[in-house]
């Protein structure tokens, strides 16, 4: 088998831990540009840790995100870009030679509100500029992440898919089976299979729902992986945990994802560089 690939893990959740307060809308990607080195510091503690690929810090670097904090068009756009070129360089400061940088694209409203999408024009306008602006920047490849519906995820899609750069695509999950739009998990998959995409995975989801996916997944896909939120029950919008699920379970869904034949493995919302350390350790032997 080879080598399992490890992803970092959260940047939001890492960010309040260390005190910052992440504002509404814009939330992680205000330290772009407010707090560069402490993004840096986090992105080479990850890297320490083992993380061959780590992502930007441009969840939330979008216009439709500053829009919402009272910018006009015109602003919200510029502060857009800036935060997302801020955010590249950052990671690819850390990054060096030896460790890939994946742009991070998540759908335009709330992750776990697939019902807030804003209809197929203004998406594909919308990701047509992000796609645009990451075209002309230094990544390694595309993640999009905690994707909720495949009408999104598609339209997304098509506006990277012109890109010679490898594609990863990863699913947020209402249950087991389906991802947040009610839509089925196998059918979300059939729809990536359509793209010419690298990997295909499910982030930002408990472990215990996670793993209910892994036997979906690992059927379907050459090429998958998983990055579970640590936060028992259903996630929180605004990153904060309050109960977490322990290291061993973590640990062990992990481990069982790599025995159906997981290529990638990381961690979302909760997991700190410790976490993806513990993983390497465990799992790289």
């Amino acid at each position: 088998m080879d080598k399992t690939i490890f992803l970092d893990g959260a940047i939001g959740s890492e960010l309040i831990l260390k005190g910052e307060n992440l504002p509404p809308h814009i939330w992680s990607a205000d330290i772009n540009l407010t707090n560069p080195n402490l993004l840096l510091n986090i992105h080479r503690e990850y890297i320490q840790a083992g993380s061959d690929y780590i992502t930007t810090n441009t969840f939330r670097s979008t216009p439709r995100a500053y829009k919402k904090t009272g910018l006009s068009g015109f602003e919200s756009k510029r502060m857009a870009k800036e935060s997302m070129e801020a955010a590249v360089c950052l990671a690819k400061e850390a990054a060096g030679e030896t460790t890939r940088v994946l742009g991070s694209i998540a759908p335009l409203e709330d992750c776990y509100c697939p019902e807030l999408f804003p209809g197929v024009l203004a998406a594909r306008r919308e990701f047509d500029v992000i796609a645009g602006w990451f075209e002309n920047l230094d990544i390694d490849g595309y993640i999009l992440e905690t994707m909720n519906s495949i009408t999104e995820t598609e339209i997304c899609l098509d506006s990277i898919e012109v890109s010679s750069r490898p594609i990863w695509v990863s699913f947020n999950l209402l249950d087991s089976c389906r991802i947040q739009s009610g839509e089925k998990l196998v059918d979300a998959i059939s729809m990536a299979k359509n793209y010419n995409i690298d990997c295909i995975l499910l982030n930002c989801n408990s472990l215990e729902r996670t793993r209910g996916a892994l036997e979906i997944i690992s059927k379907r896909c050459s090429k998958w992986g998983i990055y579970p939120n640590l936060g028992i029950g259903d996630p929180s919008p605004d990153g904060v945990i309050t109960e977490y699920s322990p290291d061993q379970e973590f640990i062990s869904l992990c481990k069982a994802a790599v025995d159906l034949g997981a290529s990638v493995i990381g961690g979302c919302c909760g997991t700190s560089p410790r976490h993806i350390k513990l993983i390497v350790e465990k799992l790289n032997i």
